[in-house]
């Protein structure tokens, strides 16, 4: 006999594999996420610290330019010292003529100057590089800053809040130093007035290419004396509780980077300072926040496209395995089925063979017993030895329809006789029924009711299919109570016309029904419209796949309900024999 071996090892079922491969389509959505949110976060940090950094730098040579043009610029006011110093006013405005050819030589070369002048301690300028009027309408520099402030008290080098030259029409800011008398008081002020478009200029260049960068020469008092790019209006005066470049500068900050709003444009920048040199003023360079943020946008969409590519790369990716695995799994799952039917198969087929086996051990056995009762008939002395031996081929022939029955259980119609083979209904169903009934407890009870008025005497298909297929229908019916009720077997006659795909005749109709407790055990009519209804009978399973074949071989069908109130009702229909072929009695 060949050994069957069961499909072992318990097989992954792909669960955690497609959960691995689901976690992986979500890493490749959420990594390239985190990566663009944290490489947006670094580039925005590099651009700002850039920023910095250039705005430092820039800064610093702001402050270089404006203090070498701030240093000029008292140099030439100590010239002028020297050059009048030791001169009263009336010597000096005795020689105001050459006086002011002396300033207009030292102002020669130098564009960021606007005049040179000389005023007294009423204000008026009696020497200038530029023409002041004549002795009746001298100009008088009284109500410029740069005077009054000289006026109060020694400023040492003054730089002015940034106004309009009579004379030069250009906007300045003047520069100053006091004159004084031998007991210290006040005689006047030399004065240097500086161009504001010098210093806007250069600031216009040296910030070339930086979209919205903004320059300021303010003084610590928050006099803004030069700003560019310039405003149409009026310059305000910076004030430490709305500036935080005041408030740094009232703290004595010489340098730094602030981020605010400007208080003149309201545009936020980040502003760089520095002092120049020990002047009050203070030169700042700064850059839009807008503009670094407009330069993070155009790299976060450069950024974003690599990133949303990378996603869509891995998510592909991990698609396209997520369906090779749900491949393989589905493929892996066809096979265990396959396998385990094939097992199925194997082992079916091994029990059949070992019933076969046992039953032809069993027939050879019945061979043999058959062969003794032969002899003891053919020795018999008495009476008694003859009811022995007859008692023997009573046995015997048990043994033999025994052992077809169970040749044909396991095998039903192999040997293609069972076409032409006759049964007598009555008496293989009555019979059968009645070994069954043994079977059965008090809970679950089996009644055969046979209808003999009509019924054919004999119908094809053979004792041996017929009782197993009553055997199969029966038990089916018992296992579907779950051994609570009662099965009930009726063999009753019907004729049948051309319909349900039945042949026209008469048929042996074997009905079992199982019937649950409680419940009426109705009529075969009430569930089943008759032979009619075979066409519409539904699928049976493997355990009544033989009973059908069963049927299907000998010209009848078979019909199959689960209906309320019964737990299964099936019909069997077999068709009448009409003439007996020779030899094909019933076995």
């Amino acid at each position: 006999m060949r050994k069957s071996e069961k499909p072992g090892g318990k097989r992954e079922d792909g669960g955690p594999t497609l959960r691995r491969l689901w976690c992986a389509l979500v890493a490749s959505v959420v990594v390239p996420l985190l990566l663009f949110a944290g490489a947006a976060w670094f580039d925005l940090d590099r651009l700002i610290e850039d920023a910095t950094d250039d705005g430092r730098r820039i800064a610093a040579v702001l402050r270089e330019h404006t203090l070498k043009a701030i240093e000029t610029h008292e140099l030439l006011l100590r010239q002028v010292e020297r050059l009048t110093g030791t001169l009263g006013w009336e010597e000096i405005r005795a020689r105001s003529a050459a006086l002011s050819a002396e300033l207009v030589g030292m102002q020669a070369g130098l564009p960021q100057v606007s005049a040179l002048s000389l005023a007294d301690g009423e204000g008026r300028a009696w020497v200038a590089s530029v023409p002041v009027g004549g002795a009746e309408d001298i100009y008088s520099v009284a109500h410029r800053e740069f005077w009054m402030a000289q006026r109060d008290a020694d400023r040492g080098t003054f730089i002015s809040r940034a106004y309009v030259g009579r004379q030069t029409q250009r906007f300045n800011f003047g520069i100053s130093r006091r004159r004084g008398t031998a007991d210290g008081g006040f005689d006047g002020v030399a004065v240097v007035a500086v161009t504001v478009g010098y210093f806007t200029d250069f600031w216009t260049e040296a910030t070339r290419g930086k979209s919205g960068a903004a320059v300021l020469l303010v003084r610590d008092d928050g006099e803004v004396l030069a700003r560019s790019p310039s405003v149409s209006a009026s310059l305000p005066r910076l004030a430490p509780p709305a500036s935080l470049l005041m408030q740094h500068l009232q703290a004595g900050a010489e340098s730094g980077v602030i981020r605010s709003r400007s208080t003149i444009d309201g545009v936020e920048r980040i502003t760089a300072f520095a002092r120049v040199g020990r002047y009050p003023v203070t030169v700042t360079y700064g850059i839009p926040v807008a503009v670094i943020q407009a330069e993070w946008g155009e790299h976060l969409l450069w950024l974003g496209t690599v990133c949303l590519l990378a996603a869509a790369a891995l998510v592909c990716t991990v698609l396209s395995a997520m369906r090779q695995a749900r491949r393989l799994i589905d493929e892996q799952s066809r096979r265990a089925t396959a396998e385990i039917a094939a097992w199925q198969a194997q082992r079916m087929e091994l029990l059949g063979d070992l019933a076969a086996e046992v039953a032809r051990d069993f027939a050879n056995m019945v061979q043999v017993v058959d062969g003794v009762a032969s002899l003891l008939r053919r020795e018999a002395g008495s009476e008694h030895m003859s009811f022995l031996a007859n008692m023997l081929d009573v046995t015997v022939a048990g043994g033999r329809t025994l052992t077809s029955r169970l040749c044909a259980f396991v095998n039903p119609g192999e040997d293609g006789g069972e076409r032409v083979a006759a049964v007598a209904p009555a008496e293989a169903v009555g019979d059968i029924c009645a070994m069954l009934s043994r079977g059965f407890g008090p809970a679950c009870r089996l009644r055969c009711e046979i209808e003999a008025g009509g019924l054919p005497r004999l119908v094809r298909g053979g004792r041996a299919g017929l009782e197993a297929a009553v055997i199969r229908l029966v038990g089916d019916a018992r296992d579907a109570l779950h051994g609570q009720g009662e099965v009930v077997v009726r063999v009753t006659p019907e004729r049948v016309s051309q319909a349900g795909g039945l042949a026209p005749g008469l048929y042996a109709r074997v009905e079992v029904m199982g019937i649950a407790p409680g419940l009426l055990p109705g009529g075969a009519g009430a569930a089943c419209g008759g032979a009619a209804d075979v066409g519409r009978a539904g699928r049976t399973g493997p355990p009544l796949d033989g009973v059908r074949g069963f049927a299907e071989r000998a010209g009848g069908a078979l019909w199959v309900e689960a209906g309320p109130g019964r737990a299964r009702l099936t019909v069997l229909w077999l068709p009448a024999v009409v003439a007996v072929p020779i030899g094909s009695a019933a076995a």
